[in-house]
């Protein structure tokens, strides 16, 4: 019997094959992919539902807009991509930041330039950084990161440049206080 081993980079083929994973690419024109961001089902349905709401609508178009910010390859800085508490999650969140609401998309790196957003939420339902409903969008990012990746685990680092080309010098993380 043949034994055949599958990389990450196998496993997210498969996923974006079984549309469980979604590749977002840059809509503006002259643009062009040079980072891979994939959306899970929860955040490519966002981006991809109308609604009725034209601010919603709006918003939510800012939204891809900032996303794209990272496909692009555009320069990265902490008050864009920053790591949360604690460190060994590897969650990392995407700040959307105006008009408000101010959006949060978090996800893991499943290689370097590789960002998987997970999941949502609108910053202020999360209240202060300890609190339950941080905890829990942050357990919904590692809980959907292991349904679509299990055994594999993302990318652990604190040096953004480990994990994203292009980062500007500054500090994404905040330690335990």
């Amino acid at each position: 019997m043949r034994l055949t081993y599958m990389s990450i980079h196998d496993v997210i083929r498969w996923r974006l094959q079984e549309r469980r994973l979604f590749a977002l690419r840059p809509l503006a024109a002259g643009t062009s992919a040079r980072r891979c961001m994939l959306l899970a089902e929860d955040v490519w349905s966002l981006l991809n539902t109308t609604h009725e709401d034209q601010e919603l609508e709006e918003r939510i178009g800012f939204l891809q807009a900032d996303l794209e910010v990272f496909a692009e390859g555009q320069p990265i800085h902490p008050k864009y991509l920053f790591l949360l508490y604690p460190v060994e999650d590897a969650v990392w969140e995407i700040r959307s930041v105006r008009p408000a609401p101010s959006i949060r998309v978090l996800g893991l790196f499943a290689d370097k330039d590789v960002f998987v957003a997970t999941n949502y939420a609108l910053r202020e339902e999360l209240g202060g950084w300890q609190s339950r409903e941080w905890k829990q969008v942050k357990r919904r990012a590692r809980a959907v990161w292991s349904s679509l990746f299990h055994p594999y685990p993302p990318m652990v680092s604190t040096d953004v440049n480990q994990l994203v080309s292009g980062a500007i010098n500054g500090k994404y993380f905040k330690e335990r206080a």
